[in-house]
């Protein structure tokens, strides 16, 4: 019995040390793909640039999710724009000598400033700091992204989802919010369902301007993921309550 033991504990230390030297090698080809990897380069000292590149790999990442963006209001805002263009190209080339041409460029300013106005009036106060909204997720592909699991993703297939994003300047948190895109014209009331993470630039950015997106990106799928499983938070930062998890 003592020998049987013996031959045992070997092969149960020979498949710890074959997970040991698994494991190391995982971590090193992890390590040497992201050496490998060219990483984007942003420039640190424009605030703009900085804020739209977090802002496209927060859109990529929800997309990667299957996902579909909603081109709802950006429809309307390019419709808007064209309407201005056209007015203002008919105000400087129609056929029209100039004291008979009073009345048409008369219309044609109202209906400029009128259209710029209303879409500003959509930025300022309809998207605010959203950078996207998604469709609703078909219930036949809830179901085919896994049947066997407890959780209930029916928060998926009512009105989709709204993605906010906010970053001060001269601020070193980028906030991701994620909540539902509740219609404008819905009677629903207000929603405490909101996630709130606050990243910190430093741990994606370096001081080259090397942006490391794909990490930031899986850090963004895992604050929708939490969304998506009804665990809701405001204004919680990631270094404290994430970031140890995805190492």
């Amino acid at each position: 019995s003592i020998c049987r033991f013996i031959i045992i504990m070997g092969k149960k230390n020979a498949l710890v040390e074959k997970e040991k030297k698994e494991d190391e090698a995982d971590v090193e080809e992890d390590e040497f793909e992201e050496e490998t990897r060219e990483l984007q380069v942003v420039e640190v000292g424009d605030f703009v640039k900085v804020k739209q590149s977090f802002d496209e790999s927060v859109v990529k990442a929800v997309l990667e999710m299957d996902y579909l963006e909603d081109h709802y209001w950006d429809n309307i805002k390019l419709a808007l724009m064209v309407i201005a263009c056209l007015f203002a190209m008919v105000a400087q080339f129609y056929p029209m000598p100039f004291p008979e041409s009073r009345p048409l460029l008369g219309t044609c300013c109202v209906a400029y400033f009128a259209s710029s106005t209303i879409l500003q009036l959509i930025v300022t106060y309809i998207e605010k700091d959203c950078i996207m909204t998604t469709l609703p997720v078909k219930n036949e592909q809830i179901k085919n992204e896994n049947e066997n699991t407890e959780v209930s993703h029916n928060i998926r297939s009512t009105n989709g989802l709204r993605i906010s994003t906010i970053f001060p300047r001269f601020s070193y948190d980028f906030t991701v919010i994620v909540q539902e895109n509740l219609k404008e014209d819905s009677n629903s009331p207000p929603t405490n369902e909101v996630c709130s993470m606050r990243f910190k630039i430093h741990d994606y950015l370096t001081e080259e301007g090397k942006f490391d997106d794909d990490r930031f990106e899986k850090h963004v799928q895992s604050v929708v993921k939490d969304y998506e499983n009804q665990q809701f938070y405001m204004d919680r930062l990631w270094i404290q309550s994430k970031k140890d998890k995805s190492q």
